[in-house]
């Protein structure tokens, strides 16, 4: 069945958001176009899986209240608080990493497994994109994939990049990685081998200081891992999803290649 798409009311923001499966709840803060992907079906074949649009992104309306990544990931906690009273999986892509990994500082009794995918919270290695058409092609390594699929417009772009710069979004973390050693749920942090945007070395950062954090390298693949790599970021974040709880210790890291 279609995700059903729902709204709930939060912090004076109306924010969307799209449930589909049964099971154990998992959440996904993803990147604007990538909201239903191959991914989220997956995952709805074993558990009840809600997209949130977090405000000032898609389609949403500009948002000037925020002020913080901070501030963001306690309005995404207290969305999260009003869909569902379980503990859940949190998962967050690119942007949606950023968020999620303040959501887990802000509420840690919320989450149970966090999966952050292509995070650049530590090490990002780009100068903001100039237009919605370069980011889109900063995030494949390869040119050909670009064209599979289509770019944000630029109106959405233009929204977002100034909700991105007021927030932080795109520079080093130096709070955000002083504060990893508070994360105890277990994490699974997925980069691509080509991804352009984020020092190779930050993969090691999120290892070393978060207590319990395994690693996982998609070979041949770019920053937009689900565009490049489907299937392998499938397999990974399905795996950790269903398999979390015997990942007692950490530390480990996985290349993964076709």
């Amino acid at each position: 069945m279609p995700p059903k798409e729902k709204q709930v009311e939060v912090d004076g923001f109306s924010i969307r958001y799209w449930e589909a499966g049964q099971g154990r709840p998992v959440v996904t803060l993803d990147s604007t176009g990538w909201r239903q992907t191959a991914l989220h079906d997956a995952l709805a074949t074993s558990y009840q899986v809600v997209s949130l649009e977090l405000p000032g992104t898609g389609d949403s309306p500009a948002n000037t209240t925020s002020q913080s990544m901070k501030d963001l990931a306690a309005t995404a906690a207290k969305a999260v608080s009003a869909i569902t009273s379980e503990k859940i999986t949190l998962i967050g892509t690119s942007f949606g990493a950023s968020v999620a990994l303040w959501q887990t500082f802000a509420a840690p009794e919320q989450t149970e497994a966090l999966i952050l995918v292509s995070p650049l919270v530590i090490g990002p290695e780009t100068a903001p994109a100039a237009d919605s058409q370069e980011a889109h092609r900063s995030m494949f390594a390869h040119p050909e994939n670009a064209g599979k699929y289509t770019p944000v417009s630029q109106e959405v772009f233009a929204k977002e990049q100034a909700l991105a710069d007021r927030l932080g979004y795109g520079v080093h973390d130096a709070q955000a990685e002083s504060q990893m050693g508070d994360i105890h749920c277990p994490t699974l942090a997925v980069f691509g081998a080509k991804d352009r945007l984020v020092s190779p070395e930050s993969a090691r950062v999120y290892r070393e200081k978060i207590p319990n954090c395994n690693i996982a390298i998609v070979y041949d693949a770019g920053h937009c891992i689900i565009g490049e790599r489907p299937e392998a970021l499938i397999n990974s974040v399905t795996d950790y999803a269903e398999h979390w709880e015997t990942f007692i210790v950490g530390h480990s890291t996985t290349l993964i290649n076709p």
